[in-house]
């Protein structure tokens, strides 16, 4: 361990000794205005990564005023980035005293607990202090960390990445040579401690005895199933958790590579249909799905409901769908015999019914899927433009602006709230009398960015009284999507057009990663409880006030009901 400095040891005192004064006497400043403004000027120059002139500016706040965890979790920052880790520690463990911070946007840094307790480890790990970086680790994992495959490779820890204690961390250890049936045994041990480890609730759903005994029974099978079988077993005991933020990936880059078909299908209201296809396959699409093999397209459906661990049965309708495209999980569902050949009845238009043997196709996994766009056709507006994260096109002659925020993100050339400024400016400029907003794509992403969304509706609702808020929702209205649309519905009067939300106003989110250590498998554990909504809450969605269900000749034909009903809506009040 590196020598610990005087300067430390005396700032370890002060800091101590001023902190807990605070505790038993009021802080006292005498100029409050100025601290205000320094407090400002540090944030200022924390933002723009100026870490060395923060810290003499943070040192002299936090020698005033120790009641603000903020302040010291900046300080503790800047220590670090400017490789003062012993002062770091110190700075960051009386945030976490504190009880922590909710600081948003600060480069480098990540507000929550469990991040901190990580940022401290990596800060004894540089001082080379081994014993308290893999305390912290563990503090951290045990505090429902949610990177925790991404830290192997973490630079801060390149001098542990062959140590037995280390690794163990991760599930893994030494031993080079170790059977099938032993490196699937230890990934499943290794996964029931991290759901435990994550989860925000692992027994809400099942009992902690019975999902130790799902993965037992597992064990026992391991010799018999073949990788793709137990990747597809380990996808029901994730699934009788209980809530949409609890999956496995179903496709690996070491075992479990899951393939396939070369379809995709969407369950409108009046059936299961090919939507979109692989080059070769593409005359398929339009064609309704009777059956697999032996087993109907309602009871195919019902049983994915083993393997989605869904929050209501609006996402069994935007999953369901998904699954039954992966001849595996066909095959371990009991729907097909062979994986590696489906056979599949569709009816056409006409409703001539044939017989199709599909074979499946390698794939690698880039997210759970969305309406895909048509095929040799104009695009109606809600398809036009779903890879772009939030875009608004103004429709003048209704007075209105339509806007479509697909995900949960920052895009590089914008950020949600320089977009929400234009959105805010562009609705006051052109005497916007009706805003709506579609969240019928968006699955969510990164919520604690959401607030200049809901600034805009709120402030479009008190600005335009005579006009209205419309909100466009379905089955893929999903995480931190569903947590603006319950903040939308507490917030104003907007009304809701369309398919009830695919989550619930509470629910338990987040997701936090696995990555089985031999199998290379990866799979997500919901890691917190969302209560956006009232605590006595328990809708399972939200409803909409004008329902409008999808079917599959408005979608081939091009056709928004749901807009349309909209457009309608607005003449009417002209009227």
């Amino acid at each position: 361990m590196k020598n610990i400095t005087i300067t430390s040891i005396i700032l370890s005192l002060l800091i101590n000794i001023n902190y807990s004064f605070s505790q038993t006497k009021n802080n006292t400043i005498e100029s409050p205005l100025e601290y205000a403004n320094q407090r400002n000027e540090a944030i200022s120059l924390i933002k723009n990564e100026k870490w060395q002139e923060s810290i003499e500016i943070l040192k002299n706040l936090t020698t005033q005023y120790q009641n603000d965890a903020d302040l010291f979790y900046l300080l503790g920052l800047s220590y670090y980035e400017t490789e003062q880790f012993s002062n770091a520690i110190i700075a960051l463990k009386i945030t976490l005293e504190s009880g922590g911070t909710i600081l948003r946007d600060i480069p480098t840094g990540s507000a929550p607990s469990n991040d901190i307790m990580i940022k401290i480890a990596k800060a004894y790990a540089e001082d080379e202090d081994k014993e308290n970086a893999l305390l912290w680790l563990q503090k951290g994992f045990a505090s429902r960390y949610d990177e925790k495959p991404f830290l192997k490779g973490d630079p801060a820890f390149k001098k542990f990445n062959t140590d037995d204690e280390f690794l163990a961390l991760f599930g893994n250890d030494n031993h080079t040579k170790i059977t099938r049936e032993e490196s699937w045994t230890k990934d499943l041990s290794y996964l029931e401690k991290r759901i435990n480890e994550l989860h925000y609730s692992p027994n809400h759903s099942i009992s902690k005895t019975e999902l130790s005994k799902e993965f037992q029974n597992l064990k026992t099978k391991i010799a018999t199933l073949n990788d793709e079988q137990i990747v597809v077993e380990l996808m029901k005991i994730v699934g009788s958790l209980g809530n949409g933020h609890n999956l496995i990936i179903p496709t690996s880059p070491n075992k479990g590579a899951l393939k396939k078909l070369p379809v995709q299908f969407y369950q409108f209201n009046d059936g299961l249909f090919i939507v979109d296809a692989e080059i070769g396959f593409e005359k398929w699409i339009g064609y309704e799905v009777e059956s697999f093999e032996n087993t109907s397209t309602k009871e195919a459906i019902q049983k994915t409901n083993k393997i989605n661990a869904k929050d209501n049965d609006m996402q069994k309708l935007w999953l369901g769908p998904y699954y039954l495209g992966l001849p595996d999980v066909l095959k371990g569902l009991g729907i097909v015999e062979n994986a590696n050949q489906v056979t599949i009845t569709l009816n056409d238009r006409n409703g001539k019914s044939q017989k199709v043997i599909m074979n499946p196709v390698s794939w690698n996994f880039s997210g759970f899927p969305k309406m895909p766009k048509l095929k040799d056709s104009e695009q109606p507006l809600f398809l036009s433009k779903t890879e772009d994260p939030y875009w608004y096109k103004l429709i003048p002659e209704n007075n209105s602006i339509y806007v479509q925020f697909n995900v949960v993100t920052q895009k590089k050339t914008q950020s949600l709230e320089d977009f929400n400024i234009e959105l805010r400016s562009q609705t006051s400029k052109n005497n916007v009398q009706h805003l709506i907003l579609d969240l019928r794509h968006n699955h969510g992403g990164n919520g604690s960015i959401l607030p200049p969304m809901l600034k805009t509706i709120i402030n479009f609702e008190v600005m335009n009284p005579d006009g209205n808020v419309f909100v466009l929702m379905g089955r893929e209205t999903f995480s931190a999507a569903q947590n603006l649309l319950t903040d939308i519905t507490k917030y104003t009067n907007a009304i809701l057009v369309g398919e009830p939300s695919g989550s619930k106003p509470n629910h338990i989110g987040e997701a936090g990663w696995f990555k089985l250590p031999y199998s290379g498998l990866m799979g997500l554990v919901s890691t917190q409880f969302h209560q956006t909504s009232k605590a006595e809450d328990h809708r399972k969605w939200i409803a909409p006030h004008i329902p409008v269900n999808v079917s599959s000749t408005d979608y081939f034909n091009g056709n928004d009901k749901a807009l349309n009903i909209i457009m309608n809506v607005i003449k009417s009040d002209k009227n």
